[in-house]
């Protein structure tokens, strides 16, 4: 079997334009200028925004895309021979629906561009003779994606592959978790605190390159990876925890790893009452039947929570933000849950190799967990 590494990424979101400026901007914000931060960010309503001004959502979409697009392919440095081989999987909870929402405001009737324009946008601009697929399953959708092209990677079925995770802010998802009473009326995350009262969304595009071979020394593998299902509710997740648990335990089996070994367990923690419990108490049985804990990453005050796409997004911060010397801390924690043995990480590290376990959770019972490490030979 062939390993899976990730040799090129891109990303633009709330914190920055690019990499470089995400990683730089994530490095700077702390419970002091947090405050600061969101009301820069904000505007008409509480909302992650992306810094780029657009006169269409087709615009914006469509550019967005294309510059994520190929940044990947530059930092990995693939050549016109290596972006013929890509294969391509699209990930998103909302995928099209800015743009239905647009063409409805515009001409007054909806004039949808549908999957096939889309497909056909990206496959020319990659010059892949492989044809685009679509990965929904709602906030896990990018994590699924990685782990339905690493696993065809490592099985010789595939050489190369581009992973893009894509959320655009819409009133339709929006609503949609208003209805559902889920979203924050403080207007501030408080991720895994007993007194978080909701999630804020987030808008970001991002990409990997998964390829079969290493092309820098820190480049991280994709290890292992499980995932899990409970038919509990389609909006939330059971509180018993157990499938949480087992997706979060099975990957560790499978990269023949323990808690010690791990760096860190970036967490799904997405604020709402439900998911936050549900995570905690699995995170918690996770730490007891091991016998040992590891730090506890957030990472959604920094960009609000980015629906389908956070598996590419939060794999990347995390990743590019270690290779630059540094565990991010967790912003805006003050009262954990009480029974609970841990709290999330609240300062920052100097680390520039680490062991991760990542957790995904979406709606209708879904689970990914993945293992990335950049110590591994």
């Amino acid at each position: 079997m062939h390993k899976v590494f990730i040799t090129g990424s891109s990303i633009i979101c709330a914190l920055g334009n690019n990499k470089k400026e995400s990683i730089n901007k994530l490095k700077n914000i702390n419970n002091k200028n947090y405050k600061e931060y969101l009301k820069n960010n904000f505007e008409d309503i509480n909302y992650y925004r992306i810094k780029q001004n657009f006169k269409t959502q087709k615009e914006k979409f469509f550019t967005i895309l294309e510059e994520t697009i190929l940044d990947a392919i530059n930092d990995a440095k693939l050549s016109q021979e290596d972006r013929e081989k890509l294969n391509i999987y699209l990930s998103s909870t909302s995928m099209n629906i800015s743009l239905i929402e647009d063409s409805f405001s515009t001409t007054n009737g909806i004039h949808a561009i549908n999957f096939e324009e889309i497909s056909n946008f990206v496959e020319n601009i990659i010059s892949s003779k492989y044809p685009c697929v679509f990965i929904q399953t709602a906030c896990t959708s990018s994590a699924n994606a990685i782990i339905k092209a690493s696993n065809e990677i490592k099985n010789e079925d595939i050489d190369k592959a581009i992973i893009i995770g894509f959320e655009f802010f819409n009133q339709s998802t929006y609503n949609g978790f208003e209805s559902l009473m889920l979203l924050s009326s403080s207007g501030e995350y408080k991720p895994f605190d007993k007194n978080s009262d909701g999630l804020i969304l987030g808008e970001a595009c991002s990409c990997v390159i998964l390829e079969n071979i290493k092309k820098e020394n820190d480049d991280f593998e994709i290890v292992s990876y499980s995932t899990s299902f409970d038919n509990y509710s389609i909006t939330s997740s059971n509180p018993d925890a157990i499938a949480t648990f087992n997706c979060l335990n099975q990957a560790l089996k499978n990269a023949n790893l323990e808690i010690n070994n791990l760096t860190c367990l970036k967490a799904h923690a997405t604020g709402s009452e439900n998911s936050n419990l549900s995570e905690v108490n699995a995170i918690n049985n996770l730490f007891k039947h091991h016998k040992n804990s590891c730090d506890v990453v957030v990472l959604k005050p920094y960009i609000g929570h980015t629906l389908g796409s956070c598996g590419t997004n939060e794999i990347i911060l995390l990743c590019e933000s270690i290779k630059n010397g540094t565990l991010p801390k967790t912003i805006n924690f003050k009262d954990g849950y009480e029974n609970i043995d841990f709290k999330p990480l609240l300062e920052d590290k100097l680390v520039n190799s680490a062991n991760i376990l990542f957790h995904f959770v979406g709606f209708g019972g879904s689970n990914a967990s993945l293992i990335l490490s950049n110590k591994r030979s």
